[in-house]
């Protein structure tokens, strides 16, 4: 559902209209990245706007409006040879791992998938983003759906009722296999995994789930990982707990039937949040909520099998 997109610094960064209307574009929540080439991306892009003679109150708005859309510009894992100009990182990067299009000035486009900033609108096939639809029920299918997004996250929140690693209450267990499958290609990450769900009293103990659960997810964790599990209960008179998210610090996706892969025949609806949305839905589940209240301790599963509680 998201795309990644590479994006000249000269060539937003020279015009305040296109720079204006092109960071607009761009974020999770519109089916698009903006990949971090080179990593100080937005100090290029602020370079490109002096030197074309910007003006000081025009340069001052992009540097504001770059300090908002940390979300926006990504770290896709991407290197970069500061000895070549852009351009020619770019087409070395895609021809390795292609982004979606390259976006640049018409003198620089030079492989298919380019395309100029006055083309970027929804029109252009290029561009075009899918921000809802329906996923297979199956581990991969939704593994698939969810990658992009966790893949550049530091921080996850899996937000499901329901979730529950034993075999009887659902096969949430494969669809978290082969998401941590897909993860563990990306080198030297730290990340933190946290699945919320609904407590109940058919629901075991948090010393039984740290036990079980850490012998189920043996070995899937990649280095740096860790999982964490939490039980939320709904307050008096207060929100119902039945929406299912997965949710970042870059945006979320809400998803209709939930995570477990039930089967080729179902599907799920997934739709990508709105960024200030699918924060606030973060702060839900967070210490201090207000919405939920978290029930018994939290288990910590760490990548190397060992546990704790707290």
């Amino acid at each position: 559902m998201l795309s990644e997109y590479a994006v000249d610094p000269a060539a937003i960064g020279a015009d305040w209209r296109t720079f204006k209307d092109l960071i607009d574009r761009f974020g999770a929540d519109k089916g698009r990245l903006i990949s971090r080439l080179p990593t100080k991306w937005e100090k290029k892009v602020i370079q490109a706007a002096k030197q074309a003679g910007v003006p000081d109150i025009r340069v001052s708005s992009i540097i504001e409006r770059l300090a908002h859309s940390k979300h926006k510009v990504v770290d896709f894992n991407r290197a970069y040879d500061h000895e070549a100009d852009w351009i020619g990182n770019a087409l070395r990067e895609h021809g390795t791992r292609p982004f979606r299009a390259i976006i640049c000035d018409a003198g620089n486009a030079a492989c298919a998938e380019a395309m100029e900033p006055d083309d970027c609108s929804d029109a252009h096939p290029l561009f075009r983003a899918t921000t809802s639809c329906d996923v297979t029920r199956t581990a991969d299918q939704i593994a698939d759906a969810l990658h992009t997004l966790t893949a550049v996250s530091k921080e996850i929140d899996i937000v499901d009722p329901y979730f529950d690693l034993r075999p009887a209450k659902g096969n949430y267990l494969a669809t978290l296999a082969s998401l941590l499958a897909r993860l563990a290609g990306a080198p030297d990450q730290t990340k933190a995994i946290k699945i919320h769900f609904r407590d109940h009293d058919t629901r075991p103990p948090a010393e039984i789930l740290a036990r079980d659960g850490s012998a189920q997810i043996k070995g899937l964790l990649p280095p740096g990982y860790r999982i964490e599990f939490y039980a939320w209960s709904e307050k008096l008179g207060g929100e119902d707990f039945h929406d299912r998210y997965v949710l970042t610090e870059l945006g979320g996706i809400m998803i209709g039937a939930g995570l477990s892969a039930d089967g080729s025949a179902e599907s799920a609806a997934f739709t990508l949040l709105n960024f200030e949305h699918a924060q606030g839905l973060r702060s839900r589940f967070s210490d201090g909520s207000t919405i939920y209240s978290r029930v018994g301790l939290a288990v910590r599963i760490r990548d190397d099998g060992g546990t704790e509680l707290f």
